[in-house]
């Protein structure tokens, strides 16, 4: 395998997916429409779906436990040549992490996310580093484990993308050149502050570009130099939009290690997560780079 240009650090699990007509409520039960399992959690996600476009990729963080689920996981990463998983910590006596993704008709989504408490995660070191160009970090779960890892990317001089910091004073913030954030979640996490003013503030604190998503509403990217600019998504009928978010990710890393600038690289992004939104589970149907070109020339 040509060596890895970009690592995804962060969350990996078994997803189990279930498509139901409603959420349950009190004595109510929902019915299940179609069920599987899948590998999820957004560094896998996002690993896979580069490594199926032919992207050299490494993928570590989350361990996996001698079980089942880990063997059901390993050897989905074992179908792709070019995703570098030895990093990937396995144990004994350990439960490999599961997340239940309920999915409705409309294709939004619900998690139950297991025994959280008792999640391993390796840290990061600098053979994982080696080769590498871009780091991509996810933010589902302990913020300390991927500050260093920023910290560290960045003294190797490779570049850190990361999503979901809504707060200037964050500690992983100086170490960011690229960072996504979901007007959604800006939203509830702080409705007294519009979500493209808070980009404003998060890039001239961290002095790095900022995108901002915003389901099918149109995609903002603040580049360092203070440029602005918007990408209006596709429409697509959304089957699934659990993963959208971290498949825009993978689209957006794969056009800045195509040299593009920011905005054009985003345009893949958005292609990406729409193309993503078109299947049932995140990485049970890994879409090929072709169908992600020919949505590139429906997005204005």
């Amino acid at each position: 395998m040509t060596k890895a240009r970009i690592l995804c650090y962060g969350e990996i699990d078994l997803d189990i997916y279930l498509a139901l007509d409603r959420l349950p409520t009190w004595e109510l039960s929902a019915w299940v429409r179609d069920e599987f399992d899948n590998v999820g959690g957004a560094a896998a996600n996002s690993a896979l779906w580069l490594a199926n476009w032919g992207l050299p990729t490494r993928l570590a963080g989350h361990d996996l436990g001698a079980d089942a689920p880990g063997a059901a996981v390993r050897e989905v990463f074992a179908r792709y040549p070019q995703l570098d998983a030895r990093f990937v910590a396995e144990h004994e006596g350990y439960r490999t992490p599961r997340c239940q993704c309920l999915v409705l008709p409309d294709g939004e989504r619900s998690f139950i996310t297991h025994w959280l408490d008792d999640m391993r995660m390796t840290a990061l070191t600098d053979a994982m580093l080696d080769g590498i160009e871009w780091i991509n970090l996810d933010m589902s779960g302990p913020d300390e484990p991927r500050v260093h890892a920023a910290q560290l990317a960045s003294s190797r001089g490779v570049s850190v993308l990361v999503n979901d910091i809504y707060r200037a004073d964050h500690a992983l913030l100086p170490f960011v050149d690229v960072l996504v954030i979901s007007a959604a979640v800006s939203r509830s996490k702080a409705p007294e502050v519009d979500p493209l003013e808070l980009a404003v503030v998060l890039g001239a604190t961290g002095d790095c570009a900022v995108i901002v998503t915003d389901s099918s509403q149109p995609v903002t990217i603040f580049q360092k130099n203070g440029a602005r600019s918007q990408i209006m998504p596709p429409a697509v009928e959304a089957l699934d939009t659990t993963g959208a978010g971290d498949i825009f990710k993978s689209g957006l890393v794969y056009g800045l290690l195509g040299g593009l600038p920011t905005p054009e690289a985003a345009r893949w992004g958005v292609a990406a997560g729409s193309v993503c939104c078109k299947y049932a589970g995140t990485t049970q149907t890994l879409a090929p780079l072709d169908e992600v070109r020919a949505m590139l020339d429906v997005i204005s």
